[in-house]
């Protein structure tokens, strides 16, 4: 039997949805407690000794420490990793760890699981998102599954959108209510690439996938958390809404300046043992950092002052962004913008703590705190520990961290972004030196870590307490049957097998004497079924609304005779929908044919439903609510009339609910689907149904989305027209040679007959002055 009918011979057994379940291998299972009341799930692309950066890595290793101490048997997810730990840790604070790409093999997945892999890293967006993040939640699902008596805390970091469909999945009723999901957002690609001046980009499709995925995972989670109101404010601006967002800023570091590694010794005795003046960048090499301001303002500063210091940079070189420095990384533009005026070193891969102690073993050096903007910077947190001077940007997210600190003594603030502020600030910094700042105890940092240990958990139980009535709203299943053909009889069947018991089932068909045979059988088969003849030729969007006004049922659903209800289909969809008490509820699309596949994820971002590549039209249960609110249209020939209701609810902020496995399936036929000719016609109509709906009902966030949208694709579209220009330059200058080269062939060969001709001539003229001679 070949994989692919394997597939199809489980999905045709398919009973419970209990068979979507998914558990650690055996191998992997011995690895675990046999009890754990209370886990921690962690998520993160960083993490400090498994990865060089700081930052979030920070965050999340201060987390698991605290979580640990406090009796939480705490797992990482360390993503875009392709080490294989099969669970294995040598790190104290936690139980275990994993990458979300060793999935596959410490995991028992079924032929759909696979199949949802193999689609979404297939795709070469995909592969960066939607890989990662269904990694995570099959990963999550095991551990809930092996666990199924403890609560279960996963965090994610909102960047990278890698709790996506972990969120989802629990907003859909998926994972339980001892299951609670939380994201704490350290920033987002939308916010990156402001702060970057990114201004033009590449990989549009790619932009769009990471700003929907990280704004649906903030919005979505059980908890949200927001470490700086000054980034709060700039994500509020982008339209993301979230009112249950808490602020909670991050724990204080433990920082470590009893000890120094003795890479840093030998660098302090020897390569960095100066008289001058230390004056640190301490942070990426990077512009959002403000690593333009701090260089511009060190080569303003008088030579009587800058012949006092020494500049060391502490941070990873990359590769600038800002449309004038595209073309240079970070090192690059130091050494052209210094050269030989200023002294300075670069060191670019320390760990964290190495970074604190070369600065802690310096004398009495000055660090400089940069940013443009920031959210709430571990490097803050640490370098206001240390007794040494600081230089801060006078941006929300330091003043944030240091006033948790309470650290107020010998800092000094310039405005954020003007190299003239800096400078002045620097200046002054230098002329007080050497200062030795008061810092405050440990003992009052661990005091305040307590209590934000102390409110994390606080949020958790409150959380926990909010729990929903049980639940079961009158479900109507719409069938409109205009063609008498086996399928239709199949598909009422299937209804009948239904899980779900409050259920109104309505047949719409049209008048026919074949229609009618069919429909005597159905009504004697299922005398519960209503029949509702027509004698009109209605388009399928009126076909529906007729329905919608026929139907009693809370919630709708039509359903297309050609594809398969499983049994659990309404069941799930009004679980999720009570769940996520949504107005749409959308699942994974599958199609089996020749083949089975996952045609469609399911993304709902409003950008990507306006490309309509889609074969096929989405089946959804929609609230009676909104089908009220937004009619169907009626123009006939339309296929993807479902689509127009899931883009009509994402632009105007309804609640969606995304069921992550398939709940009915589609055939693989050319005679069900939607030609490729008409997607541009469906595409066509899908953007005229949108621009019907009043702009006031629009919500904030789409029309951002919109907009940022239309200024990529213009930003494409001019690009695409210089290479157009060039390419049309060329074509040009190849149609002349062409048409020279032609023109020059038929000259070269009107010579030739001319030349033959007068040779002819001039044979006939001798052979006459022959004649006559003779």
């Amino acid at each position: 039997m070949t994989p692919m009918s394997q597939t199809e011979d489980w999905l045709s057994h398919l009973n419970s949805s209990d068979e979507f379940e998914v558990r650690f291998k055996p191998q992997i299972l011995e690895k675990f407690a046999k009890s754990a009341p209370k886990i921690a799930v962690l998520a993160s692309n960083e993490y400090e000794i498994i990865s060089k950066n700081g930052g979030i890595g920070t965050y999340y290793t201060a987390l698991s420490r605290k979580l640990a101490e406090d009796g939480w048997y705490v797992i990482l997810l360390i993503c875009q990793n392709e080490r294989k730990f099969e669970g294995d840790s040598q790190i104290p604070a936690l139980a275990h760890i994993f990458s979300p790409l060793e999935a596959v093999d410490v995991l028992e997945l079924n032929p759909i699981h696979l199949e949802i892999l193999e689609t979404a890293r297939q795709d070469s967006v995909g592969v960066w998102f939607d890989y990662q993040s269904f990694c995570c939640f099959l990963l999550v699902r095991a551990i809930v599954s092996q666990f199924p008596d403890s609560l279960v805390y996963v965090e994610f970091a909102a960047i990278w959108g890698f709790g996506y469909r972990t969120i989802q999945a629990k907003h859909a009723g998926l994972l339980g209510q001892k299951c609670l999901t939380a994201v704490t957002t350290h920033g987002s690609f939308e916010w990156l690439r402001e702060i970057n001046r990114r201004y033009v980009v590449n990989n549009i499709p790619w932009l769009w996938r990471s700003y929907h995925y990280e704004q649906v995972s903030y919005e979505q989670a059980d908890l949200t958390f927001f470490p700086s109101y000054f980034l709060m404010e700039k994500e509020k601006s982008y339209g993301w809404r979230a009112p249950h967002a808490q602020n909670l800023p991050y724990f204080i570091p433990h920082i470590d300046l009893t000890t120094t590694p003795d890479r840093i010794t030998e660098l302090l005795e020897g390569e960095l043992k100066t008289d001058k003046i230390c004056v640190i960048f301490f942070g990426r090499l990077e512009e959002r950092k403000g690593l333009c301001t701090f260089v511009e303002g060190i080569k303003q500063l008088e030579p009587s002052i800058s012949e006092k210091i020494q500049v060391i940079f502490l941070g990873k070189i990359v590769s600038l962004e800002s449309p004038k420095l595209s073309h240079l990384n970070s090192q690059e533009y130091i050494d052209r913008e210094f050269g030989n005026e200023v002294p300075y070193k670069i060191f670019t891969d320390f760990f964290s703590q190495e970074a604190i102690s070369l600065i802690n073993g310096l004398s009495h050096p000055i660090v400089c705190l940069t940013s443009l903007q920031e959210n709430f910077p571990n490097t803050a947190l640490e370098m206001g520990q240390i007794p040494i001077s600081i230089v801060a940007s006078d941006t929300g997210g330091f003043r944030e961290t240091l006033g948790l600190l309470s650290r107020t003594d010998c800092v000094r603030w310039f405005e954020p972004g003007d190299s003239h502020s800096f400078r002045e600030t620097i200046a002054e910094a230098i002329a007080a030196h050497p200062e030795t700042p008061l810092v405050p105890t440990r003992e009052s940092f661990d005091e305040v870590d307590r209590r934000l240990l102390k409110q994390r958990l606080e949020f958790m139980d409150e959380k926990l307490t909010i729990s929903k009535e049980p639940s079961n709203p009158k479900v109507t299943i719409g069938i409109t049957g205009f063609e008498p053909d086996e399928s239709f009889l199949q598909c009422l069947v299937k209804l009948d097998r239904q899980t779900y018991q409050n259920l109104e089932v309505l047949v719409l068909y049209q008048t026919s004497p074949e229609m009618e045979t069919a429909i005597a059988t159905a009504r004697e088969k299922f005398p519960n079924y209503q029949f509702i003849e027509s004698d009109e030729n209605l388009s399928l969007g009126a076909a529906y609304n007729l329905l919608v006004e026929l139907a009693t049922g809370e919630y709708c659903l039509h359903f297309l005779t050609h594809n398969t209800a499983l049994p659990f289909m309404v069941e799930k969809f009004a679980e999720a929908a009570v769940s996520a008490d949504a107005d749409a509820i959308v699942a994974l699309q599958m199609k089996v044919g020749s083949q089975v596949k996952a045609v469609n994820l399911m993304e709902c971002s409003l950008l990507k439903l306006l490309e309509f590549d889609r074969d096929r039209d989405v089946c959804a249960l929609f609230s009676k609510q909104l089908l009220t609110e937004f009619k169907y249209s009626e123009i006939r020939e339309l296929q993807a009339v479902n689509w127009h209701l899931v883009a009509a609810a994402i632009a105007t902020g309804k609640q969606m609910a995304y069921y992550p496995y398939p709940l009915y399936l589609s055939q693989d036929n050319p005679q069900f689907a939607i030609d490729l000719a008409d997607w541009p016609k469906e595409r066509y109509y899908l953007r005229q149904y949108l621009s019907q709906i009043d702009s006031s009902k629009w919500a904030q966030r789409q029309l951002n989305l919109l907009l940022s949208g239309m200024e990529q694709l213009l930003q494409g579209g001019q690009s695409h027209a210089q290479v157009q220009e060039v390419q049309g330059a060329l074509d040009w200058q190849k149609a002349e040679a062409e048409k020279w080269k032609a023109q020059m062939q038929a000259w070269m060969e009107t010579a030739y007959l001319m030349q033959d001709e007068i040779e002819m001539l001039q044979t006939q003229e001798f052979a006459v002055e022959e004649v006559t001679v003779q």
